[in-house]
């Protein structure tokens, strides 16, 4: 059902005097902990809503068409400005593949994906199921040393991806913390930003840049091997690939390819944590844990928005998009849309059938392309958690990141036996 028909829970298009009540506002009390409230009423009043920040999709019919659709793109050196109108600001990674459109895109995005096969994802299955068995132990003795509580977000949900995307990449040894505050600096360019914000992800992003090209591009040239990296590096040399594009594909992964999966680990835990009978029902049954991820991602998914701009005139649902135009897409929230996953959207249910149709990792040629290793990573993290303290429990209240676009965790401080 497209959002043309489906303004109320009855059917009927929203009137007036409904859709003037519902307005779309990250800034709003609660918001950052609980933003589904609002898309609902979106979602029933105005689901293709008129807003300060442009127009914002909230309906799924209506997103997933406008991710596949043609006369778009997510470049906005390709926005039209008629008559002089300044184009959006280019984005910090503009030549990274989530900024490319064809015949830019499928040339990246081929490079890239040898390193991300279904063959490489396994045989790297069992190196981080190691890599969790070791932080765990190290949690497990610290709180037999001192009971206090852990922090998952930070000693488990960031340390893992971190060094699998580190690994993967073919990374020298680094700062973490350094360049764990550079890209938390980045992903806060947010839609709710500061100028002071936007100053600040462009300073860590001139400094990640600076970190590239000073210190691990000329150590990789001496250190090659079988990973990110070195396939572009060698594609620099062979012309098919930009120096740029080097340096843009590795610090959006260093920033991108470990945020996401963070943000999938922590929120996976603690709604797990909300819903205890869930989380029983995985511990009895560890083999339901890849199913289990399909359903905490469309639950709570760290992504909550993208966006597209309109190259021609477009049509979404009652309202036309003019070239040049943003149109913002809400993946949270079309995750809970209740006529694509039925009247218990807002409910968890880990053995859903149909959760691995949400829009967590986006549609169309701009699918996530390190989905497959995310799921991976959070089955491996989440199930070796909950099985190994099946009396886990939370220990403090979760502190969020008030981010619009990354929905993740600050702290989630949990005991690890009761």
């Amino acid at each position: 059902m497209s959002s043309a028909t489906s303004g109320s829970a009855t059917g009927e298009a929203p009137t007036e005097a409904s859709t003037a009540r519902v307005v779309f506002n990250p800034l709003a009390d609660g918001f950052f902990d609980d933003p589904y409230q609002q898309y609902a009423r979106l979602r029933e009043l105005d689901p293709v809503h008129r807003s300060p920040m442009g127009l914002v999709c909230f309906a799924y019919d209506d997103i997933w068409r406008v991710l596949r659709l043609g006369g778009t793109t997510v470049c906005p050196a390709n926005v039209p400005g008629p008559g002089g109108e300044a184009r959006p600001p280019a984005p910090l990674f503009p030549r990274a593949l989530l900024n490319l459109d064809p015949p830019d895109h499928p040339r990246v995005r081929q490079l890239m994906a040898r390193m991300f096969t279904p063959r490489r994802i396994g045989a790297l299955s069992e190196w981080i199921s190691l890599e969790v068995d070791r932080i765990l132990d190290d949690l497990e003795v610290r709180w037999e040393e001192t009971g206090e509580p852990i922090d998952i977000a930070t000693e488990l949900a960031f340390p893992l991806p971190f060094k699998v995307i580190s690994d993967i990449l073919g990374m020298p040894e680094t700062d973490d913390d350094q360049v764990r505050e550079w890209a938390q600096a980045i992903t806060e360019a947010s839609l709710a930003m500061t100028a002071d914000g936007i100053a600040a992800a462009t300073t860590a992003y001139h400094a990640l840049s600076d970190y590239l090209v000073g210190d691990v591009l000329p150590w990789k040239r001496d250190h090659r091997g079988d990973d990110v990296l070195s396939a572009l590096l060698e594609a620099e040399r062979d012309e098919s690939a930009t120096r740029q594009e080097v340096l843009d594909q590795v610090a959006l992964l260093y920033v991108a390819g470990h945020e996401t999966t963070s943000g999938l680990i922590g929120n996976g835990v603690l709604n797990l944590l909300r819903h205890r009978a869930e989380l029983e029902r995985v511990q009895r049954d560890p083999e339901l844990m890849p199913a289990a991820i399909e359903e905490l991602n469309r639950y709570d998914s760290a992504i909550q928005f993208t966006w597209r701009y309109a190259l021609d005139p477009i049509e979404v649902g009652d309202q036309i998009v003019e070239p040049g135009e943003m149109v913002l897409l809400s993946l949270g929230s079309a995750n809970r849309d209740a006529t694509k996953f039925g009247p218990d959207a807002d409910v968890l249910d880990l053995e859903r059938a149909s959760a691995r149709e949400a829009l967590s990792f986006g549609a169309g040629m701009h699918f996530c392309l390190g989905a497959a290793l995310a799921r991976r990573e959070g089955a491996l993290a989440i199930g070796s958690l909950v099985t190994r303290f099946p009396r886990l429990a939370l220990a403090a209240p979760p502190v969020r990141n008030p981010r619009v676009t990354f929905r993740a965790l600050h702290s989630l401080h949990v005991a690890l036996a009761a």
